[in-house]
């Protein structure tokens, strides 16, 4: 019996290209998570030193969404509560 994947018709289970999704697919599954948490705490890190000055610049305005919910002394939460799910 021959079985086919869902959300592509054309690839065949089980066989070279089947395989090859599926080793791609356990990748970013356990990639993604960690990849996040890294580039948070790097954008957040980057964006220390300007937000202790109160001078905000375009990483500051454009990672904004990660920090502008938080107290200052507070602003890396974000990647601690991404950290913590």
């Amino acid at each position: 019996q021959v079985a086919y994947m869902r959300q592509d018709a054309s690839v065949e289970c089980y066989t070279a290209d089947h395989e090859s999704i599926t080793g791609l697919a356990i990748g970013f599954v356990v990639v993604w998570p960690a990849g996040s948490l890294v580039l948070y705490s790097a954008l957040l890190l980057a964006c220390h030193k300007p937000l202790q000055a109160k001078t905000p610049n375009a990483l500051t305005r454009a990672t904004a969404f990660l920090h502008q919910e938080y107290e200052l002394t507070y602003f890396w939460w974000e990647a601690l509560e991404l950290a913590r799910k």
